[in-house]
């Protein structure tokens, strides 16, 4: 990735902090329970990146000045929808409107490429994200409670969530 950021990327910090989740069904993300309170960090790792095996692909990092403020990296996905597979927002940008700049901008870079569709998957204790995701227009299309069993994201569920541009 030459002359890509990523020493910048790897500098912003993109944890956020837990201390609900979303309770079963998951379909209201204001429906909470409360869990013991931690930190996650997903961090930035250029591989993900690499690991993208299609021609249509892209991400969009959100500036201010010489400050990067977030990214979001999107790419086709095995069944012809477009992937979101990541979307971050530094803490110190947080409130400002840069995921929802991110994620109109996925939007138009979908329309262009031809996709009807966008997914992406978060899980029921990144509250904040579930929430804006419902915001801007996407539906909650399923979850899945055993993807992380057994690793250390043990208990975390799956969310799945959809935005139709047809």
């Amino acid at each position: 990735m030459e002359d890509f950021p990523t020493a910048e990327l790897a500098a912003c910090d993109f944890s956020f902090d837990i201390s609900q989740v979303i309770a079963f069904p998951y379909d209201d993300p204001y429906r909470l329970h409360p869990v013991p309170p931690r930190r996650k960090d997903y961090g930035w790792d250029p591989a993900d990146w690499d690991g993208a095996e299609t021609e249509k692909k892209a991400v969009f990092i959100a500036r201010s000045g010489d400050h990067i403020l977030g990214y979001a990296w999107v790419s086709e996905y095995w069944n012809g929808m477009a992937n979101l597979a990541e979307l971050a927002v530094d803490r110190r940008a947080r409130g400002r409107g840069v995921a929802v700049a991110l994620l109109a901008r996925i939007d138009v870079w979908a329309h262009d490429n031809g996709f009807g569709l966008i997914r992406l998957e978060t899980q029921s204790n990144n509250v904040a994200a579930c929430r804006l995701y419902a915001r801007v227009g996407y539906a909650l299309g399923g979850f899945d409670e055993m993807l992380y069993a057994g690793g250390p994201h043990e208990g975390e569920v799956a969310l799945f969530w959809y935005r139709d541009l047809r």
